[in-house]
Order: C-alpha cells, then sequence, then structure tokens
C-alpha cells in the first residue's frame, strides 16, 4: 500500500498488517510515508542490509519480507535489528519445500507462486502441496500469489495447522497500489463467518 488515503479506507476492516514495497521495479514501489497502527511490512528484493536498516528506520517497519536468495544468516541479521523476518518461498512443486528447514532464524514463511518476477504475477500454485508443507514444517506461514475475491470457501476448507494468514495483493486492486475496499470487505466477511 503506498497511499495514505486507501490505507485510511482499509484499516476499518481489521487487516492484522499492510505491506510496503521497497522494490524499484515494482508498479507498488513506495517513495512516501504511510502513517497506521497496524503493523506495517516491509517488502524487499536483494536488497543491501544497510537500505533495509534505513527503510526499517524511516518507515517504522515491523516485520521484513524477504523476497530475493538471501541466506538464513541474512534473516538472522536483520532480525537482529528488532523486527519480525518473513522468508518467502516460491512454489512450484513438492521440490521448492526441500529448502524449509534452511531457515530456521526467519520467523514465518510465506508461500508464493514461482515467477521470474519475485511475485506479482497473481498466480496460484498447486494448493493441494499445502497439506504436504504443513506436516514438513511447525513454522507457521502466510498464503501469498493469486487469492482472489472468490476464494475465501476453498481457503476454508483447507484446515490447515500452520497458515496464519493470507497476502491479499492484486486481485483485490484497482490499480498497482491501490486496494479496492468494498471487494476486501467482501471477501474478509466470508472468510470470517
Amino acid at each position: 500500500m503506498k497511499h495514505q488515503s486507501n490505507v485510511d479506507e482499509i484499516i476499518p476492516l481489521g487487516l492484522d498488517f499492510i505491506g510496503n514495497i521497497f522494490f524499484e521495479d515494482s508498479p507498488r514501489n513506495i517513495n512516501s510515508y504511510v502513517s497506521t497502527t497496524t503493523k506495517k511490512v516491509g517488502v524487499f528484493v536483494k536488497e543491501s542490509i544497510s537500505i533495509i536498516r534505513k527503510k526499517i528506520k524511516k518507515h517504522s517497519l515491523d516485520v521484513v519480507q524477504l523476497h530475493g536468495g538471501e541466506s538464513n544468516e541474512f534473516c538472522k541479521t536483520i532480525k537482529d535489528m528488532g523486527v519480525e523476518v518473513w522468508k518467502v518461498i516460491s512454489i512450484e512443486s513438492y521440490h521448492d519445500i526441500s529448502i524449509l528447514k534452511d531457515f530456521p532464524d526467519a520467523d514465518l514463511f510465506l508461500f508464493d507462486t514461482k515467477t521470474v518476477k519475485h511475485g506479482g504475477a497473481g498466480k496460484k500454485f498447486d494448493w493441494k502441496l499445502l497439506g504436504k508443507i504443513d506436516k514438513e514444517t511447525t513454522k507457521q506461514y502466510f498464503l501469498a500469489g493469486g487469492i482472489g475475491p472468490n476464494d475465501a470457501e476453498e481457503i476454508k476448507e483447507l484446515k490447515l495447522q500452520n497458515l496464519i494468514g493470507l497476502d491479499l495483493n492484486s486481485k483485490f486492486e484497482i490499480s498497482p497500489g491501490i486496494k479496492n475496499p468494498e471487494s476486501l470487505k467482501v471477501f474478509l466477511k466470508q472468510l470470517r463467518s
């Protein structure tokens, strides 16, 4: 989210986090400060530790989400800055799950669809893999990648122990970085019912 007025529109919906993307190649890249009492997640792709440190301070970030090829040591260094660290794992097949054990210092995982552009493709991976993932890790995780307004019932039916959140992005936007409050409201009502 990159516009204060849009953030103010959706906060009353009871969201736990809002995301600020700090990746210049993304149409959602933020260059202004957004004020909110809701926890803020800073999304980074192959960024340096020094830049991440500056953005944490400048944007009052609570969480850093890492989308590049970062190591566990990198995750630990960021975590030592006093924020949560979410490691994105791009999923195409069951083989991609094998790296979960390589990130013991990540606070949680975010499973997204494998693409050449580090997310943002609006596509789902095979959610049947989540049952296997849930058995492979005791770490909690978020689901991302192509979740849309008509997916609430399917998500509720997953009944996965470690799935604790959803990354609601492109399918809930009017344009990149601008959320549709009405679409989110309807989806969240269905999800929470």
